[in-house]
């Protein structure tokens, strides 16, 4: 995967906020014991939060979010049957052409997913980069659910890619 986005101590933002969201979804499961304030600051809290979690799901316990914890939290909502179209790995609800990172990664690879599913989309290269493929994957993603066609994933597009991939069968 090409991306340098992750999210670690000192980060700020709603993509912390969501994140700690799932990880006191888990602490109240018993996954973890460590529960947080979401305030959007990740701070030593998140940290061990996050090193508990990644003991849980046999990551290597960095603190950090990196694209296999997120998948490892997202499979256990998953799992656990909660659906959700919060951001994962984001700072906003908004990607466009020209963006890269793990935003742009995990978006490309639930487009594909739904691809797989509605022979009217083509899959598209998963590299992290927003380019002209994937804007012409939105576009196609934005007229089959009749959203605004303008090839840049804002909040609405997001609601929609983020609920279509989550009720697919897996």
């Amino acid at each position: 995967m090409m991306t340098d986005y992750v999210i670690e101590k000192g980060d700020i933002g709603i993509g912390v906020n969501k994140l700690q969201a799932y990880l006191n979804m888990m602490q109240e499961k018993g996954y973890i014991q460590t529960s947080n304030l979401q305030d959007g600051v990740f701070g030593n809290r998140t940290v061990a939060a996050v090193k508990e979690w990644q003991q849980y799901a046999n990551l290597p316990m960095s603190g950090i979010i990196d694209e296999k914890t997120w998948d490892s939290l997202i499979n256990k909502l998953r799992e656990m049957q909660i659906i959700t179209n919060i951001p994962l790995a984001s700072r906003s609800y908004f990607l466009s052409n020209g963006q890269q990172g793990l935003s742009v990664f995990k978006m490309q690879e639930y487009l594909n997913e739904i691809a797989a599913v509605n022979k009217c989309l083509r899959p598209i290269p998963i590299d992290g980069l927003y380019g002209p493929m994937t804007v012409t994957a939105v576009q196609q993603f934005q007229y089959l659910y009749d959203l605004k066609i303008d090839g840049i994933i804002g909040k609405v597009t997001w609601d929609s890619i983020i609920n279509e991939r989550n009720a697919l069968p897996f």
